[in-house]
C-alpha cells in the first residue's frame, strides 16, 4: 500500500476517529516531531479541530500571542481570503498567511496551519463551505511537502470531508475500553459514503493504533480491556483494517514530547516505536 514520495506530491494522512478522547492531537503532534526529526522529512501539520489541541501542543507559548495577533488559520483558508487588518481590504489567501513555523533545519521546515477556537462558529454561522476547498489550498501551495498530517475532530461534518478529500490515508486511534469501538462503524460508513460519491479519489485506511492509556493501579486495565481488544480485533477484521502491532502506552510525558521537550519522557518514547512501524508501513 506505499505510495512513494515523488513528483507527484506529499503523502496525506487524516487522523480521525469518530469518538472523542482517543489521542487524535497527541498522535498528530508526535508523528509530526518524528517525521522531521528522525525520518528527515518536510512536514506540514493542519488543526483541523476547533478545541486546537494540535495547535496548542505544537506552538505551546506562542500559541496565545498567535491568537491576540490574529494570525491566520484553518478559519481563512476555508473562508478562502484573510480578512482586513486595519488597512488595505480583505487580502488574497498565501500559504505564509495560514502557517507557523514550528522547526526548521536546512531546507526542511515543520510547519502548521493552526486552528482558533472561533473555528467552528465562524464557519457554520456562514454559508457552506466547499469541502474541497482544504484539498485545492493544499495542492496549490504545499506539493513539495513530503508529509501532510490532518488532526480532525471527532464529529461527522464538513470539515470531515474536507480532510477525506486531502488524504490519501486513514489514521484510526482507538482505546481498549468501553464502547471502544462506538465510532467504527460511524467512521465505516462515512468512508463508504465518501468513497460512493468520489469514485475517483482513492483513499485508503492505513490502519489502527492502539492507545492503550488505560492504567488503574497498575493492572492494564483488567478483563475489561481484554474484551474491548476482542471488540476492536473483530470490528478491524469486518471492516479490513489493519491493527498496527506496536501500540501506545499510558504515560504522563506526552505534553512534554508534544512541544518538542524530550527529557525524562517515561513510557511516552514508546510512541517512537509505533512511528517507525507507521512509516514503515507508508513506505516513508
Amino acid at each position: 500500500m506505499a505510495k512513494a514520495v515523488g513528483k507527484s506530491g506529499p503523502i496525506t494522512v487524516c487522523v480521525i476517529n469518530l469518538k472523542g478522547g482517543v489521542g487524535k492531537s497527541t498522535i498528530t503532534a508526535l508523528l509530526s516531531r518524528y517525521a522531521f526529526n528522525t525520518r528527515g522529512k518536510d512536514v506540514l501539520a493542519i488543526d483541523l479541530d476547533p478545541q486546537a489541541n494540535l495547535s496548542q501542543g505544537l506552538m505551546h507559548q506562542t500559541y496565545s500571542t498567535f491568537l491576540s495577533q490574529k494570525g491566520g488559520s484553518i478559519v481563512e483558508v476555508f473562508a478562502d481570503y484573510m480578512p482586513p487588518q486595519g488597512g488595505g481590504g480583505p487580502q488574497p489567501l498565501t500559504a505564509e498567511a495560514v502557517t507557523e513555523l514550528i522547526l526548521e533545519k536546512d531546507e526542511r521546515r515543520l510547519d502548521l496551519i493552526p486552528s482558533r477556537f472561533d473555528f467552528s462558529d465562524a464557519l457554520t454561522n456562514a454559508v457552506r463551505p466547499d469541502p474541497r476547498i482544504l484539498a485545492k489550498f493544499l495542492s496549490k501551495n504545499f506539493k513539495s511537502k513530503d508529509l501532510i498530517l490532518i488532526d480532525c475532530s471527532p464529529t461527522e461534518s464538513v470539515f470531515t470531508t474536507a480532510a477525506y478529500h486531502a488524504s490519501d490515508y486513514v489514521l484510526i486511534p482507538v482505546k481498549p475500553e468501553f464502547f471502544a469501538t462506538i465510532g467504527f462503524p460511524l467512521l465505516a460508513e462515512s468512508l463508504a459514503n465518501f468513497r460512493r460519491n468520489n469514485k475517483g479519489h482513492a483513499i485508503d485506511v492505513a490502519g489502527v493504533v492502539i492507545n492503550n492509556a488505560f492504567y488503574d493501579g497498575g493492572n492494564d486495565g483488567g478483563p475489561e480491556k481484554g474484551r474491548a481488544m476482542r471488540a476492536i480485533t473483530q470490528e478491524c477484521a469486518n471492516n479490513g483494517w489493519h491493527i498496527f502491532s506496536k501500540q501506545m502506552y499510558h504515560s504522563r510525558g506526552y505534553p512534554k514530547l508534544m512541544r518538542g521537550d524530550y527529557s525524562y519522557p517515561g513510557d511516552a518514547a514508546l510512541f517512537w516505536t509505533f512511528a517507525s512501524e507507521f512509516f514503515d508501513h507508508l513506505g516513508l
